[in-house]
């Protein structure tokens, strides 16, 4: 990879397409009668989506800062300076891997989801839902990445590779597109980020990957899309938010409010770092407490 390819010119291709599909997808919307829009909602996601770009360029020089530090003091495997193709291929299956991962850390860390949960709070699912990003992301990535440098993946390479991902990642947000044959089986497509914005209990917590499916499919968190259980979108709880700055800071504030319940040390780091839904005291459950009293609640039907 040629390291004077930045970031900035991924985004420089990626911006127009992302701007076309989601055109595209309004003109389909307005003529066919699909309802797949609605003013208020797309704005907000214009809105968040400035957020990250503003997010992103502030952070970028600290975050490759980080990267090019450890990049100098870590480990570089001559299979990765001696083999270009080698070493094309592993960067995108280590990056795929890291953003797995860090997007399950996202749904599991109420901390983390606290940043990333307006991505999901939009009720509706299309192109445009993919501008609304997660508006902390960037600052969070650098430290997910660090193992990526340490090994010898170059940081502008790195940061390449997720804007180029990211691109994929904004294409399977729609309803337009049902499924894509082979496809489905290696790559994150539509039809199962589908299911990972939904809320419905089966579809909770699934479905991580952004570029490929197999991580999903290897670490046990990969559902299929259910033609009998239409997907509904949002989030476990709806909030009615009264602003844009309340979409971004309002689960920190539910955070604080929880943290400040006079119970022990230990419980308040769980409001903090334990699963989202987690309560002391019953009256919020997890994705995983929801799933098991579903599979129990079938288990005695059957």
């Amino acid at each position: 990879m040629n390291g004077a390819i930045t970031d900035q010119v991924a985004m420089l291709f990626s911006t127009p397409i992302t701007l076309t599909l989601v055109l595209l997808e309004i003109f389909i919307s307005v003529r066919y009668d699909k309802k797949y829009y609605n003013v208020k909602d797309t704005k907000a996601n214009l809105v968040l989506g400035l957020g990250y770009v503003i997010t992103d360029t502030l952070s970028r020089g600290a975050g490759l800062l980080l990267l090019a530090v450890v990049y100098v003091y870590g480990i570089h495997f001559s299979l990765f300076t001696n083999h270009i193709i080698l070493y094309c291929i592993l960067l995108v299956l280590a990056e795929d891997f890291t953003y797995w991962f860090m997007h399950k850390m996202d749904h599991q860390v109420r901390f983390l989801w606290a940043g990333h949960i307006h991505h999901h709070s939009s009720k509706e699912f299309n192109f445009s839902v993919g501008l609304r990003s997660a508006v902390f992301e960037p600052i969070e990535k650098f430290f997910f990445f660090i193992p990526l440098a340490f090994v010898g993946f170059r940081p502008l390479d790195i940061v390449l590779i997720y804007v180029l991902a990211q691109g994929w990642g904004t294409f399977v947000h729609t309803k337009m597109i049902k499924k894509l044959g082979p496809l489905e089986y290696i790559f994150t497509t539509p039809s199962h980020h589908r299911v990972h914005h939904g809320t419905n209990t089966k579809y909770l917590d699934k479905n991580y990957g952004m570029f490929l499916i197999i991580w999903d499919k290897m670490f046990g968190t990969f559902e299929a899309e259910d033609p009998l259980e239409p997907v509904q979108y949002g989030t476990v709880k709806n909030v009615d938010y009264k602003n844009y700055l309340d979409i971004i800071f309002n689960e920190y504030n539910q955070i604080i409010k929880d943290a400040k319940q006079k119970i022990p040390f230990k419980t308040k780091l769980k409001y903090i770092f334990g699963p989202p839904g987690y309560s002391h005291d019953g009256s919020r459950k997890t994705a995983q407490q929801m799933q098991r009293e579903e599979e129990e609640n079938l288990k005695k039907i059957n």
